[in-house]
């Protein structure tokens, strides 16, 4: 593994930390936090310092090693955590955000000075009158011309190998600890020099550096650790605070702690030859978070033998993929789907399809494809994750107050829908502060809450990810919508629209009601990238809003963007699929079935109720296509926000997984299709999209009609 990769995993950690960290203090906001919350958001801004300091990223370690002091003083109960001091965290929080981005190389990093005086003012102000000057020692402790200068083996050596002076006679109650990195712990990052450091700034003495497992020269390896150190701790330092020093680096040092001095064994040194050849090697265990300032008790060094850590129960383990790795298993897995349907499509030619063995391969192919794209999916937590910030940022320049509400954010979906979704999100949230929510002094004069709120949620349905983003503000004002449509030249002043149709002229391109200009919105762009952004992931957006109580934004958007399951058929001379999510049920129906509305259209009476029934080769110029339902095969299908439609074609021909290629890629995007896919024979077969075939239907009360005008 090379240092790119380390570094690479090092900032996928930094965004986990991140996430935890942010909702740690989302809680803290609520006031549902507990000691476990507190103590997670320290890990996390502790974790990042870590490896901030192994990589050489001085910025970011030094900003994180304030804004860990400040947690660590909330976690002691020296600060209280009261609303003021949650804000000051949450925008410490962005600024660490900032700093991550900085260090990956996306920006330059923050200017910090001032928001780090905010967080040890606020921790002087915690602690007593004795934090302030304690505070300015660590400062001074941790800025780079005070740090120790251990940038030569020799002097680290003999700084570390001289006699630390004994304890005064009134720090009777100072405590050991035992330090030694394991082979190999050089090889993932770790550095020794860091946590040497930050035991000095706990206050801690150097009493013995153990050289003796140092071997000669050809034998010696720069990725082994080879020394062990000593160190007295202050009576004041518990020892949860010197293991979590240590936290960054997991099981690559052993830990051990005594009065005796005892040092845990190097695992590449020779045993002594008094000892038996089966002497358990000393695994690291870290102690029992302490509190309070009283030093723990003597005991014997900590120590685990390996056959207890052997026995004990396995944790989940994990490894990390490369993405285009990842990529090319899904793409495998597509050309696989595409060769079964050819192979099944032969043997059905050969009247060899009822073989045992073509039904064992399809349940394989279908495993391995769901399998594969379990890979991909990611909750969409890291999209929501990112939402509190964005209304921080608009709180302050909008001087709105927003509540966040979520719902369904372990909901997953695939990974490139997650990473296309984060703009048009943002796009529908700034529109919803700024368009939708009122001021506070108008909220309170329609007696709502002053601060309002924001929703967001997610749920599968029918095969599809449906998220909502819903604010109780004003509502969209349809006459002022329409007249600034028809004064744009939209659309003609004779025009007559239904509200949905006012609705959808927000995402026109250039629109905008907004009276001025400002950096949040009114240019008139926006809005129609969100329309283009969800259309090209496949999916729909529609609009719900009531004057007075809010507006919904809904999107549909696939699972995946890979492969799905499909209903293949005939349609004239053309073979068209119809995704199985949308697809309810089929049948023939009877001329007592049929209901004729108007001179063109038609209904299915299905079951008591009334369904438009649109023929697909109107749509797609087919020849020969079936006209008369009673002839052909409706297919009942379920949309987002049109209810459901009857499509007409002319026979089902076979249900099965096939792979989405998207049209736009190699011709353009047509709204009636949703992509394209390789049938069993070889030949090409659009996608249905059956959204947009069946708005077109609702829009005009007769499906002929719509897709005439379509088409």
């Amino acid at each position: 593994m090379t240092e790119d990769d380390i570094k690479q995993i090092f900032f996928v950690e930094c965004e986990e930390s991140l996430e935890a960290a942010e909702a740690g203090l989302a809680a803290c906001r609520e006031g549902t936090h507990d000691a476990e919350t507190i103590n997670a958001i320290f890990r996390a801004v502790h974790s990042i310092k870590g490896g901030a300091g192994a990589f050489g990223h001085t910025a970011l370690a030094a900003y994180t090693h304030g804004f860990e002091n400040l947690l660590g003083e909330i976690r002691e109960g020296l600060v209280p955590l009261e609303p003021a001091l949650v804000d000051l965290l949450l925008l410490a929080l962005d600024c660490l955000r900032d700093h991550v981005e900085a260090a990956r190389g996306d920006g330059t990093a923050p200017d910090d000075a001032e928001l780090l005086a905010r967080l040890e003012a606020a921790q002087a102000g915690g602690a007593g009158a004795d934090a302030a000057p304690r505070v300015a020692a660590e400062a001074a402790t941790e800025s780079p011309t005070a740090a120790p200068a251990f940038d030569d083996l020799d002097a680290l050596l003999n700084e570390l190998s001289a006699p630390a002076p004994a304890p005064a006679p009134d720090m009777p109650d100072t405590w050991l600890v035992h330090i030694r990195p394991h082979a190999g712990a050089m090889t993932k990052g770790s550095e020794p020099l860091l946590w040497l450091r930050e035991l000095t700034d706990l206050g801690g003495l150097c009493e013995a550096c153990d050289l003796s497992a140092i071997p000669t020269i050809e034998r010696l390896l720069i990725e082994e650790g080879y020394l062990g150190w000593t160190f007295r701790m202050p009576a004041d330092v518990t020892r949860a605070s010197v293991a979590e020093i240590f936290d960054f680096v997991g099981d690559d040092v052993a830990i051990a702690y005594g009065p005796d001095g005892t040092m845990p064994p190097s695992r590449t040194a020779p045993p002594p030859a008094a000892q038996p050849d089966s002497d358990p090697v000393k695994a690291p265990v870290k102690p029992q978070a302490t509190t309070g300032a009283a030093p723990p008790p003597p005991q014997a060094p900590v120590a685990a033998a390996a056959t207890a850590a052997a026995a004990a129960a396995p944790a989940t383990q994990s490894v990390r993929i490369d993405l285009k790795k990842l990529d090319m298993l899904i793409d495998g897995v597509g050309e696989l789907v595409i060769a079964q349907a050819m192979l099944a499509q032969r043997l059905t030619n050969e009247n060899l399809a009822h073989i045992e063995e073509l039904a064992l391969i399809d349940g394989l192919v279908r495993d391995i494809q769901e399998h594969a794209m379990a890979f991909r999916a990611q909750p969409i937590s890291s999209v929501f994750g990112r939402v509190p910030r964005l209304l921080r940022e608009l709180g302050g320049s909008t001087g709105k107050h927003v509540k966040l509400e979520v719902m369904g954010e372990t909901t997953e979906l695939d990974k490139t829908v997650i990473e296309r979704l984060s703009e048009p999100m943002t796009h529908l949230i700034r529109n919803a502060v700024d368009h939708g929510i009122e001021p506070p002094e108008e909220r309170r004069a329609a007696g709502k809450d002053p601060e309002g709120t924001l929703t967001l949620s997610a749920e599968q349905k029918a095969g599809r990810i449906i998220i909502r983003i819903a604010d109780d503000g004003r509502g969209i004002d349809r006459d002022r919508v329409l007249a600034k449509a028809i004064s744009n030249g939209l659309i003609a002043p004779e025009a007559q629209l239904s509200d949905d149709d006012i609705n959808q002229l927000i995402f026109a391109p250039g629109f905008s009601t907004a009276a001025q200009v400002s950096n949040i919105s009114g240019r008139g762009v926006g809005m129609d990238v969100v329309k283009q952004n969800v259309k090209e992931l496949g999916g729909r957006i529609t609009i719900e809003s009531t004057p007075g109580k809010g507006t919904t934004f809904a999107l549909a958007l696939p699972l995946t963007l890979a492969i799905s399951d499909g209903m293949i058929v005939q349609v004239g001379d053309q073979s068209l699929v119809i995704p199985l999510t949308h697809v309810i049920e089929s049948l023939r129906p009877t001329p007592a079935d049929v209901k004729g509305m108007g001179t063109r259209a038609q209904m299915l009476n299905a079951r008591g109720s009334f369904v438009p029934i649109v023929p697909l080769g109107v749509m797609t110029g087919a020849n020969d296509a079936v006209s008369n339902p009673c002839e052909g095969v409706l297919v009942l299908v379920e949309t987002e926000g049109h209810g459901r439609a009857a499509l007409l074609v002319d026979t089902i021909t076979d249900q099965r997984q096939f792979v989405i290629k998207v049209l736009d890629a190699h011709y353009r995007q047509i709204d009636s299709v949703a992509g394209a896919t390789i049938l069993g024979n070889g030949k090409v077969a659009l996608i249905v999209d059956v959204d947009f075939i069946a708005s077109a239907a609702a829009r005009t009360g007769t499906g002929a009609a719509a897709l005439a005008a379509a088409a």
